[in-house]
């Protein structure tokens, strides 16, 4: 059963790419407007075994990875803060408020001025597309607990930081997390988009310079490179989650699907 249902969902995968073989091996496209898939399989497994893939994958990794993290404890920090305390959030709310519609992109030049081109500014634009989904849901989480369990736990004795430990971070938790998950795949997005504008380095920068010299084999395996890293991260936050919250999926209607 379990063979099955992985199956099914392998078949929309397949099916996109034996359509693509049929219309690009029997010449109804340009193979520089979209290449064979087995020739973008090709070039992908050259750039594998000549290192070129893992260093620039690494580097990018490393970028994602630090913003994502700095974005994930200063958000939730922050996000439970807030919740706490009605001055703090008086004092943040107008910042967040202003601060979130701005485009993460609009804000690169700044970036690039203070910070230059290096890690530091990928990093910094990676940590602002990321933040505001953690801290929001953060503070939705802890907000949205239902009222009963609040006066229940007290009527029981317990203390601010029982309240806190056992009550409210633990039923705010799905919302943290998806806060969290939703955030993997923006650190990817916001990371490809910040290093074809400006870097040497990374699977961005590979993408954008092989489109600068219509190596169209080269761009496509560098997409594929990104989506499945973008579906890996999603398929590990979906187990960590399924994992750490093993509680909520036994009463919720969604989580068996997780």
């Amino acid at each position: 059963m379990v063979i099955n249902e992985r199956t099914k969902r392998l078949l929309s995968p397949m099916l996109v790419l034996i359509v693509w073989e049929v219309i690009t091996s029997a010449g109804w496209v340009e193979s520089w407007f979209l290449p064979v898939p087995t020739e973008v399989l090709k070039t992908l497994y050259q750039m594998t075994i000549s290192g070129e893939l893992l260093e620039h994958t690494a580097i990018s990794m490393g970028r994602a990875i630090t913003g994502y993290a700095l974005a994930a404890v200063v958000g939730i920090s922050l996000g439970l803060l807030i919740a706490w305390s009605t001055i703090i959030e008086d004092f943040f709310d107008p910042l967040i408020e202003l601060l979130r519609p701005l485009s993460t992109f609009a804000l690169i030049p700044i970036v690039f001025l203070w910070f230059g081109i290096g890690n530091v500014s990928k990093v910094i634009i990676i940590f602002k597309s990321c933040f505001f989904p953690i801290v929001l849901n953060t503070i939705a989480g802890i907000k949205g607990v239902d009222q009963k369990l609040i006066r229940a736990a007290r009527s029981l004795g317990a203390s601010g930081h029982q309240l806190w430990t056992r009550v409210l971070i633990p039923s705010a938790l799905p919302t943290i997390i998806t806060g969290l998950r939703i955030s993997t795949a923006i650190s990817m997005m916001a990371l490809v988009g910040v290093e074809m504008l400006a870097s040497d380095s990374g699977l961005g920068f590979l993408v954008i310079d092989a489109q600068r010299t219509f190596d169209t084999e080269r761009v496509f395996a560098g997409i594929i490179v990104l989506s499945l890293l973008g579906f890996s991260l999603d398929r590990l936050a979906r187990y960590l989650q399924s994992r750490m919250l093993s509680w909520h999926d036994e009463t919720s209607l969604g989580g068996h699907s997780a």
